[in-house]
């Protein structure tokens, strides 16, 4: 039988060149971009003639779209990046713009690193350790606070060790019990808080559905830790500040319920003068049970 030959018929494609001009997302991303231009695609032969596929479009095309990926991504920073404010439970923050108590003197991106927290969260630990922290111009550099006696921050134990700061403040806040040993020396010390014996103990044991926020080292401008709206309290199992030194600024701490708070080796000072108190809880601030032997010192942070 004699063979027959098949003949597939020629096929050419030709696709025009595309340019794509980026000129539209400069208001996004910044300066003028030039024109991108991507090759023309030619050739789809069959039956003894060349083979392409758009592999080199397809390159383009990758290219342009990761470069709208990234730029459009560019604002989002993961814990424990800072500069940014993280929304429990999220991990993910928006970049904060540039700090507007440095600006008029140093311009430049904040470095804040701000925990926000809903009503309601459940968290099962926060802890900032082996982490400096101020800047120049800066008036307060830790806060923790809630928002109102009604809306706090429940914080089952909250531990303070390790640490230094100019000055520290409590106010508007319950605590079960505090405990301070004599390796607390603060530069002037002002025990004003209330006795109060209905002062209930805070018990966060369940960790459900809860979130956790650590940071082992670095420098940061200042740490906030806020409840963000009126509503429930915000819960926290465990708060932890571990050898964080700030050189300058305050230590603020506003509308907490504690079980316990515990001082552990903890420097306060930002004169050198004991007659000035520069460790202050407030009478807003009504504890339980107290075990403190803080000892005054002539301490002057810098």
């Amino acid at each position: 039988m004699k063979p027959r030959k098949i003949r597939l018929p020629h096929i050419t494609v030709k696709l025009p060149a595309l340019t794509a001009k980026l000129s539209a997302i400069t208001s996004v991303v910044g300066p003028r971009l030039p024109s991108l231009r991507l090759p023309s695609l030619s050739g789809v032969h069959l039956g003894g003639g060349k083979l392409v596929f758009f592999s080199l479009g397809s390159v383009a095309l990758g290219f342009l779209l990761t470069f709208f990926l990234v730029t459009s991504e560019g604002e989002e920073l993961v814990w424990p990046d800072a500069g940014a404010v993280y929304m429990a439970p999220s991990k993910v923050g928006i970049r904060l713009p540039v700090d507007t108590e440095q600006a008029a003197e140093v311009p430049r991106r904040s470095q804040t690193l701000q925990i926000n927290l809903p009503p309601g969260i459940r968290i099962n630990e926060i802890t900032i350790k082996d982490t400096s922290i101020g800047t120049p111009g800066l008036t307060t550099v830790i806060q923790i606070a809630g928002l109102s006696s009604t809306s706090t921050l429940n914080i089952d134990e909250f531990v303070i060790k390790n640490s230094e700061f100019p000055t520290m403040d409590w106010a508007n806040s319950d605590i079960h019990t505090w405990n301070a040993t004599s390796s607390v020396r603060a530069a002037g010390y002002t025990a004003g808080a209330t006795a109060a014996t209905s002062t209930a103990e805070v018990v966060i044991g369940s960790t459900r559905e809860s979130a956790s926020y650590v940071k082992t080292s670095g420098t940061v401008d200042r740490v906030i830790i806020l409840l963000n709206a009126e509503g429930k309290d915000a819960l926290i199992s465990r708060l932890t500040l571990d050898g964080v030194r700030a050189s300058v600024g305050a230590f603020d701490a506003d509308y907490l319920e504690i079980g316990t708070l515990t001082f552990e080796n903890i420097q306060v000072g930002d004169d050198g003068d004991v007659n000035s108190a520069d460790l202050v809880f407030n009478s807003s601030v009504n504890i339980k049970n107290i075990n403190e032997n803080i000892l005054e010192d002539n301490i002057f942070i810098r």
